[in-house]
């Protein structure tokens, strides 16, 4: 069970938040887990599951957990034949994980139900389950497993790239379903499997897609192998959000649960109620709050559009918010940190169907030294101040502008910076052509 910890600022669930040291960027650990084929092996001859039931953490997925175990008439399959399933991204609030911990994980021990928690091992994985371990499978299972193994978090910091709000959720896909899937075909071994998905009843289009009224979307119904039958509890039980957070209260003594999300995660930045809400919890949690604008500070460096608000930064919010303590550590965090020097190129391409709008965008990284932050500034206001070009100073991040973007496209930009040390060389192999065909006035011939 989870220890007493010093006082803190309440959460919205009444509870004391831990404080913990920030840790992205400056992490030493050991890898945990059993690899995927491994675990595969020993499940031969074990009862295959009927039911999975991907938890998130969240709101959703945790009432449908919850109601089954309390109401059994609100199923019709034996806990015997449930597995729950989660993938740990490894930045969870800390705040969601105890209150799992307090209120989830002694039910699912009373009621030996199955949980099995997976997670990166690296960066990329394959569907047979290549870089995917099983951090723990346990029908009375003790603590959930938040650190995972390869955080989400440590890929941005390689990439120096925060999450993007557009497209298809990108980090969802490859830190949750990418690792889910491979667990789930181990799991039934080929044989038919319903899996619950914790939409609630305002979500059909999500379920069921929109083709018959014109659209364009899917649904989550036709996803997956052919063995899979998904279904929606909560579309079955006519529930919406609120409805599973009264019941979640009413099970739990009146937690208001939290939403599940990464620390960083810019869906939650993306309205003003959201936005107050982190900020609550970043004050319950400052170590958090370092995290989150150590990623976006990264990001910003080789970026100065990158930030984690579609308009503004996490540093302009946590600043505003009067918060002071959490700037503090964060640039007593900067302070303490290996940094690199970095070149960055940057090409703009125009758009294929409007060549007047931004299309495609790449980017080289290189980098050049490795030093203290303050080393590397003295170093980059030397050389400017040889070669006569200019430097910018925002927010603690210092650039050499050799090239800024021009107002046409295509454009380019090309600078060097100082960033926390993590982020790895990277650029496509032919990025060294493409400049040197802008260089030579030549056109790139292809467009995005």
């Amino acid at each position: 069970m989870p220890s007493q910890h010093p006082t803190q600022a309440p959460t919205r669930s009444g509870r004391r938040a831990t404080p913990r040291p920030s840790s992205i960027g400056s992490r030493t650990r050991s890898r945990v887990g059993t690899p995927l084929r491994q675990w595969r092996e020993q499940l031969t001859g074990s009862r295959r599951p009927s039911m999975i039931l991907s938890w998130g953490l969240g709101v959703d997925s945790t009432a449908i957990l919850l109601r089954w175990i309390q109401e059994p008439a609100s199923r019709d399959f034996a806990l015997e034949d449930l597995v729950v399933v989660v993938a740990m991204t490894g930045d969870e609030w800390a705040s969601t994980g105890r209150d799992c911990e307090d209120h989830v994980l002694p039910l699912l021990r009373a009621h030996g139900v199955r949980l099995v928690q997976a997670a990166r091992s690296r960066l990329h994985t394959t569907i047979a389950g290549d870089g995917i371990v099983i951090l723990d499978d346990s029908r009375s299972p003790e603590r959930l497993h938040l650190d995972g193994d390869f955080r989400l978090s440590d890929e941005l910091t390689l990439t120096a790239t925060v999450p993007q709000v557009g497209g298809d959720r990108r980090c969802s896909l490859r830190a949750k379903g990418a690792v889910l899937d491979p667990v789930i075909d181990a799991l039934t071994a080929g044989r038919g499997y319903r899996h619950a998905i914790g939409f609630e009843a305002n979500e059909l289009t999500r379920a069921f897609g929109n083709l018959h009224t014109g659209g364009k979307k899917k649904g989550d119904h036709v996803q997956g192998p052919a063995n899979r039958s998904a279904v929606y509890p909560l579309i079955d039980w006519n529930w919406d959000r609120q409805r599973c957070i009264d019941f979640i209260a009413g099970v739990t003594g009146g937690i208001v649960w939290e939403k599940s999300a990464c620390s960083y995660c810019p869906f939650s930045l993306a309205n003003k109620e959201g936005r107050q809400r982190v900020l609550e919890r970043i004050a319950a949690d400052p170590a958090a709050g370092v995290d989150i604008l150590m990623i976006e500070h990264r990001s910003l460096a080789l970026n100065p559009a990158q930030g984690l608000l579609g308009r503004g930064s996490a540093i302009d919010l946590i600043r505003q918010a009067d918060l002071g303590h959490v700037l503090t550590a964060f640039h007593d965090a900067l302070d303490a940190s290996d940094h690199v020097l970095v070149e960055v190129r940057r090409i703009l391409r125009p758009a294929a169907k409007d060549p007047a709008k931004l299309g495609r965008a790449d980017r080289s990284i290189r980098i050049i030294a490795t030093g203290s932050r303050a080393q590397l500034q003295q170093r980059l206001h030397q050389k400017a101040a040889r070669a006569g070009f200019p430097v910018s100073d925002h927010d603690g991040i210092t650039r050499l502008w050799l090239r800024r973007r021009g107002a046409t496209l295509p454009t380019r930009e090309h600078f060097v910076t100082i960033a926390p040390a993590g982020l790895a060389d990277k650029a496509k192999p032919d990025f060294d052509l493409w400049w040197r065909r802008l260089d030579a006035g030549q056109p790139l011939h292809d467009t995005a």
